[in-house]
């Protein structure tokens, strides 16, 4: 994105505004100055647009991590598989 400077953001506080936005960590000042920037800036409009449809996407994959007991037995897993094609 353009390193420009519309109204009281440049694009890359507007960009870091955008991410905080998401998940509820702007302060009302962030998002009214943020939502005058957008008014004037495209390539800002753009960015929002595809990271709030990235965070609806995530939010409705319901993602989960895995546990260290469940890293632990795929590394051995690859591991044994991978001393079987080595001999």
């Amino acid at each position: 994105m353009p390193k420009r400077k519309i109204f009281i953001f440049d694009c890359s506080k507007a960009e870091n505004c955008c991410d905080k936005s998401q998940y509820d960590e702007a302060g009302t000042r962030e998002k009214l100055s943020m939502l005058m920037h957008l008014l004037l800036c495209k390539p800002c409009r753009k960015y929002t647009s595809k990271n709030t449809k990235l965070t609806h996407l995530i939010k409705k994959s319901k993602l989960k991590t895995c546990s260290e007991e469940e890293k632990k037995a795929w590394k051995n897993s690859i591991e044994k598989d991978m001393a079987k094609g080595e001999s």
